[in-house]
């Protein structure tokens, strides 16, 4: 879980950026951002040996990185618990946004996807170990709209290939606070074969 929890800032490590002030906030494609993550499932999963759920608490990790032009590489990991249960994702993909607008950017970004469910209990001594692993190619499409001077609303759509497609549901909300600090407040809804999973994210954003 911590090591899904450190790959978005890995791909900003020893990376230099250069703040402009100037930049619209819809094509602002150079931040790091994570916070609080809460999720429900539409069924209850099993969390340990004698105990289910139907939801869990956790953090989000986010980074990307505009290298050249209107290309961008993105990190993405988000991890929840319950009990003994553990439901992480992670996301690395490249993208090319389009301003349409100073206020109206589209984008693309296609990569690699996966999504593990872990299961590290003990039961009368004796460890018990599980765990579901789906992973493949990944891809979205997404805009992001200002509706105010300091309001970005950030819709998107993705699928990943794994076994059974998974699809994705977003809705992103970036509240600007200073220069190069905003707040985050998200909804997304993961529909995998089995369940779906809905999430809460409240955080923060640092922008380059």
């Amino acid at each position: 879980m911590k090591k899904l929890m450190l790959l978005p800032l890995a791909a900003l490590v020893g990376a230099s950026f250069a703040a402009n002030a100037q930049q619209p906030m819809t094509q602002n494609f150079d931040y790091i951002s994570g916070g609080l993550q809460i999720s429900k499932f539409s069924e209850d999963l099993i969390s340990g040996p004698f105990s289910t759920t139907d939801g869990g608490a956790g953090l989000y990790l986010r980074g990307s990185w505009n290298f050249t032009d209107n290309f961008f590489v993105e990190m993405r990991g988000d991890a929840v618990g319950a009990d003994d249960m553990t439901l992480s994702n992670g996301l690395l993909g490249l993208g090319y946004f389009m301003p349409v607008s100073d206020d109206f950017t589209v984008y693309g970004l296609a990569g690699f996807a996966k999504s593990r469910y872990e299961i590290d209990a003990s039961f009368m001594g004796q460890s018990i170990k599980a765990g579901l692993e789906n992973s493949g190619f990944t891809g979205e499409l997404g805009a992001r709209y200002q509706v105010m001077e300091r309001w970005t609303v950030e819709p998107a759509v993705r699928f990943a290939a794994y076994d059974d497609t998974m699809y994705e549901l977003r809705l992103g909300n970036n509240v600007q606070m200073t220069e190069h600090v905003s707040l985050e407040a998200n909804l997304s809804r993961n529909d995998y074969d089995a369940f779906a999973e809905t999430n809460f994210q409240l955080g923060a954003r640092y922008s380059f």
